[in-house]
């Protein structure tokens, strides 16, 4: 398979999960508000990432989309899904409250699938700067 290909699948996975993820949060805004609040970690910061969590979501994908920005979408993409992770890494280890933020059908994952589906888009989003990457040297190589 192309790298091409690749990178437009990864792309897609991607955009899916942020599109999905964002307008699950959106349509119930509130109740995502809630369950963040009730997190230890992030209690404070819970009506602030209540609304900034999707809308970086929506953000993301719209880079992810331009190709130009494209390489931006994918470090983007790898960050907030290592954040994601990391902080539910943190709340199996550490806390012992379990708040459900998530929406839609994520919501029927455990926490433990959760960090592990998580960790697959992690290296997702690195498999896809990782391919991009060579993409861009390869281009530079041909004008040179």
């Amino acid at each position: 398979m192309k790298k091409s290909t690749v990178l437009e699948i990864i792309v897609s996975l991607l955009v899916m999960l942020f599109l999905y993820a964002s307008v699950s949060k959106l349509l119930d805004l509130e109740e995502s508000r809630e369950q963040m609040s009730k997190s230890p970690f992030i209690t404070g910061y819970a009506n602030f990432l209540a609304l900034m969590v999707p809308v970086s979501e929506i953000v993301i994908s719209v880079l992810l989309l331009i190709k130009r920005t494209r390489i931006i979408g994918l470090y983007a993409s790898f960050c907030i899904m290592l954040a994601f992770t990391i902080y539910i890494y943190m709340m199996l280890h550490y806390s012992s409250y379990l708040p459900c933020s998530c929406g839609g059908v994520l919501a029927l994952m455990s926490w433990e699938q959760h960090f592990w589906f998580n960790v697959v888009f992690v290296l997702i989003a690195l498999a896809g700067i990782l391919i991009h990457s060579r993409g861009e040297r390869h281009v530079e190589a041909a004008k040179a």
